[in-house]
């Protein structure tokens, strides 16, 4: 009889960035680094060694014809539960929470020894996929105090205490899961991957992403049907391949491994991860599809609709992309890609108080992501205009916020000064054209004095010959010109 297929962690997968914008990632505070150390050193721990050896000793030590047999009715309760569960799957509109407590209570109540563990992980099981966490947690115990080596519940507990951010604990029960039970802890193995896989993405630590690869492919090796680790391994590959491009290829073929399989067709991870292939190829068309392949085999894949949104920014399809935002957004109201995206797409559509709302609203969500000040400085500076220039000091004032922001893109640095240096050149150049034009007028207003002066000395003139009669205006040099000395003036 098979348990119940389940997996604690919730994959995460490859983060998408937004073009246009400077993305940095939040830095962690001391208080959110304590919080998690507390979390960690609070959880429950793995049962120890000594106990899962006694265990395993125990059911190795006794020949096959003294192993506890399974009473007919036991047998029977376990088979009807099962029955009911997938009778349970096959209804339309999904299961109420009365119907998970009572297909959870079939199993739970089974207390047959050589039943009684995996009995109480499907328990479990059936209770975590309906959200209750803590009923779940406590059947998984229950359990494990059944048979201490039972790696299914250690690898779902590791699960489950991942998804509280107990990263370090999460590992710890992967970890003892598959070393009580490698056969038939395919799960732990692949949690384990996703876990170092995440690891080595932010340290870029190549012997974290390797230990990942052996992992990954130990979960397949137990499961070949594994879709989500072979989705894990895919982007293994891929992040591999910034250093090493010949993975590339080998990420691609992990995908199209994964889709000759029925169960990996219509998985949007697959599609998502081709995406992300082909973008890196320079194939921006064809990860597009890609994505958008993925967005519709999983409409609330977010990271679909994110990567939708950042190609149609970067070949100006702004409506395409404010749409794929849009999606996103009413998803998850608080992202700040979507949100910043969207002010870019605004931004592009011409709409610049949208556009300039969008961005602020994406300050309000995050104040320490230092792109909100990039995109305003370049807002302020290129689309907003104002008689008295006023729209080039706010945007050297956010750009220059930008510019020291903790977290900020180097190249995006670069352009934040080379902005301002412009800025600076603008305000020189006008202050420049402004004296110009002041010494202009100064000159124009000295010949208009002069011209004035020349006109009241012509009038003043004529007035005067007016007076005389006509008279001619007496000569200049005071007198008539008298003969010289000798000369004949009869001549």
């Amino acid at each position: 009889m098979n348990a119940l297929n389940r997996y604690g962690l919730a994959f995460l997968f490859a983060a998408s960035t937004v073009a246009g914008c400077a993305t940095t990632g939040t830095p962690v505070s001391k208080n959110d680094e304590d919080e998690v150390a507390a979390k960690n050193e609070n959880a429950p721990k793995p049962p120890s060694d000594d106990k899962i050896q006694a265990a395993k000793q125990q059911q190795a030590q006794k020949p096959a014809a003294q192993q506890p047999k399974i009473s007919a009715a036991a047998k029977a309760d376990f088979d009807t539960a099962v029955k009911k569960w997938d009778a349970a799957q096959k209804v339309k509109g999904g299961m109420t929470p009365g119907d998970c407590k009572s297909l959870a209570s079939n199993f739970s109540h089974i207390s047959e020894p050589a039943l009684a563990a995996q009995a109480h992980y499907n328990a479990g099981s059936i209770l975590e996929s309906c959200g209750y966490d803590k009923d779940a947690e406590s059947e998984y115990q229950a359990s494990l105090s059944a048979n201490p080596a039972y790696g299914p519940a250690m690898a779902n507990l590791g699960g489950l205490y991942y998804k509280q951010n107990n990263p370090a604990t999460a590992k710890s029960w992967f970890e003892k899961a598959v070393e009580a039970d490698p056969a038939h802890s395919g799960a732990a193995f692949a949690n384990l991957g996703a876990i170092e896989y995440q690891q080595g993405r932010q340290t870029g630590d190549r012997q974290t992403l390797n230990q990942a690869i052996s992992h990954l492919r130990r979960a397949l090796a137990i499961d070949a049907y594994d879709i989500k680790a072979y989705s894990i391994l895919a982007l293994v590959y891929y992040t591999i391949a910034e250093n090493d491009k010949s993975k590339l290829d080998l990420a691609q073929l992990v995908c199209r491994q994964a889709q000759e399989m029925d169960v990996g067709k219509d998985y949007a991870p697959i599609w998502h991860t081709l995406g992300l292939i082909q973008l890196r190829k320079k194939n921006p068309s064809l990860a597009l599809k890609n994505f958008e392949q993925a967005a519709t085999l999983d409409p609330k894949y977010i990271d679909a609709h994110l990567n939708i949104g950042a190609i149609g920014l970067s070949t100006r399809q702004y409506e395409k992309a404010a749409a794929a935002f849009a999606a996103v957004l009413k998803l998850d109201p608080k992202s700040f890609d979507a949100t910043i995206g969207m002010g870019v797409a605004q931004r592009g559509l011409k709409k610049i108080d949208d556009a300039e709302s969008w961005y602020k609203k994406a300050s309000e969500l995050d104040p320490k992501r230092c792109e909100v000040q990039y995109n305003l400085g370049v807002l302020y500076q290129d689309y907003k205009s104002d008689p008295a220039n006023a729209n080039l000091n706010t945007a050297k004032d956010y750009l220059s916020k930008y510019r020291s922001c903790g977290g900020a893109d180097g190249k995006k640095i670069a352009d934040a000064e080379r902005r301002m240096k412009d800025i600076d050149d603008t305000f020189a150049a006008i202050e420049q054209q402004k004296k110009m034009e002041a010494e202009l007028k100064a000159q124009q207003a000295e010949m208009e004095k002069q011209q004035k002066a020349m006109e009241e000395q012509q009038k003043a003139q004529e007035d005067a010959a007016k007076k005389s009669g006509g008279a001619p205006a007496p000569a200049p040099s005071g007198g008539a010109a008298k003969p010289a000395a000798g000369e004949n003036p009869s001549k």
